[in-house]
């Protein structure tokens, strides 16, 4: 599982990171918190451009969905898709062979359970850097209007030991691909077993993670701010 993710990055060091440019016209702010369940559009780097970094939203709406109450179910179930069942879902079996992006992040959330208590984390690579979640996508015209939405799946997997801690309930984890497999993962010739190879947990020693307020978990509250993210000791603090 994989709904909330942290973005705190300039334009400018997205296209450092990931060699490639915004799109003219692209809206894009920083955000230090994105939940899946607002539908906000992120920065990805689609197989079709590489060059190029696009705004999709978040939950993948497949081409052949026929009208917009049926796009709006689908999309709230398609945040997340399992690499195990990728090549069987009607939703992803096209997008995994020809439709894959590179969703960029620089952190995620997650909760770990404590008896009847949930410890929110924040998770991120060491030494804090920017990177790509496995992402697939596609793109749905609305019939009434003909706009096309593009929109994309982050692809989990089973949790490495670090994540085996964290998220204790389900054990998963999202696909976060080593920076240098990000041009294998986009490439267009790949075959399909070749990239379904790449569909692995991330060593945990290259991951890092602390504990945070349960400001994130309050109905209601300013959430998209620095705060978010800062350690927050529960051992100092009764639960």
């Amino acid at each position: 599982m994989c709904f909330t993710i942290s973005i705190p990055l300039t334009r400018e060091e997205i296209e450092k990171r990931f060699n490639a440019k915004f799109k003219p016209g692209s809206e894009y702010q920083p955000a230090w918190y994105l939940n899946a369940f607002s539908l906000p559009y992120v920065p990805v780097v689609p197989d079709r451009n590489p060059d190029e970094v696009q705004m999709f939203r978040w939950g993948l709406i497949p081409y052949w969905v026929r009208d917009r109450t049926s796009a709006e179910s689908i999309q709230v179930k398609t945040f997340n898709a399992r690499a195990e069942s990728i090549t069987e879902k009607p939703s992803f079996r096209v997008p995994i062979r020809n439709k894959r992006c590179l969703v960029i992040s620089k952190g995620f959330f997650e909760w770990q359970q404590r008896g009847a208590v949930k410890v929110p984390h924040y998770i991120y690579l060491k030494g804090g850097d920017p990177f790509s979640f496995a992402g697939i996508f596609d793109e749905w015209t609305d019939p009434s209007t003909g706009e096309i939405t593009p929109t994309f799946s982050i692809i989990t997997t089973p949790a490495n030991p670090l994540m085996q801690k964290i998220h204790n309930s389900k054990q998963r984890m999202p696909v976060i691909l080593p920076a240098d497999i990000e041009k294998d993962w986009l490439d267009k010739k790949a075959d399909q077993e070749a990239i379904l190879k790449f569909l692995n947990p991330l060593d945990e020693n290259l991951m890092q993670a602390h504990t945070i307020s349960r400001l994130i978990s309050m109905p209601g509250a300013e959430k998209n701010i620095p705060e978010i993210i800062q350690p927050f000791d529960y051992d100092a603090v009764p639960l």
